[in-house]
């Protein structure tokens, strides 16, 4: 008679090794995800930093300052401005009809940025935290009183302002931040 042999069979060792193997593909994957959102979380929270020191820039303005600083009068044409590689939005695609936007990748001190706002916003993005960045203004005159005068007889104005940077490769991330001029009448 053989004495029994102690150890473990070769389908024991197969086993455990392919349960180990599963439980460290896991971990892995749960690092590289963990890294990844915690890169992501901190692109955001930087773009949040600079669109509210642009939207406490627009909060010290009036509805017609906001005019003055941006070039806007009953001439400047109202259009459709559309935000492209929105993610979640339909089409990847946000439309602001009877618009006028403005951004830091368009600045012209002559006809779009007479005060340097735009220009001051973009030195303030640190191109080693969003790559590709550009901070921009969606400005929407609402209820007209004179539809000749849709900007300056206008009663509010919709200021959406938005940080936009690239992400990865092919992921363009945005941060959004809206407020409201009422034009005083007297």
């Amino acid at each position: 008679m053989k004495p029994r042999q102690h150890g473990y069979s070769l389908i024991e060792v197969l086993i455990a090794m392919a349960i180990t193997s599963v439980v460290l593909l896991t971990v892995v994957t749960l690092f590289y995800m963990g890294r990844r959102n915690v890169y992501s979380g901190k692109q955001m929270t930087y773009a949040v930093s600079v669109g509210t020191r642009v939207t406490e820039d627009l909060s010290t303005m009036t509805a017609d300052d906001v005019d003055t600083n941006f070039n806007i009068d009953d001439s400047t044409p109202l259009t459709k401005v559309t935000l492209s590689n929105v993610s979640g939005a339909s089409n990847g695609k946000i439309d602001f009809d009877k618009s006028v936007g403005r951004d830091t990748d368009n600045i012209d001190p002559a006809s779009t940025d007479p005060n340097g706002y735009l220009a001051a916003w973009k030195n303030q993005i640190d191109p080693t935290k969003l790559a590709g960045a550009t901070i921009g203004v969606v400005i929407t005159p609402r209820t007209p009183v004179d539809t000749g005068f849709p900007v300056t007889t206008a009663q509010f104005t919709k200021i959406r302002v938005y940080v936009a940077w690239n992400e990865a490769a092919n992921r363009r991330r945005f941060a959004f931040f809206d407020t409201t001029k009422v034009r005083s009448r007297q």
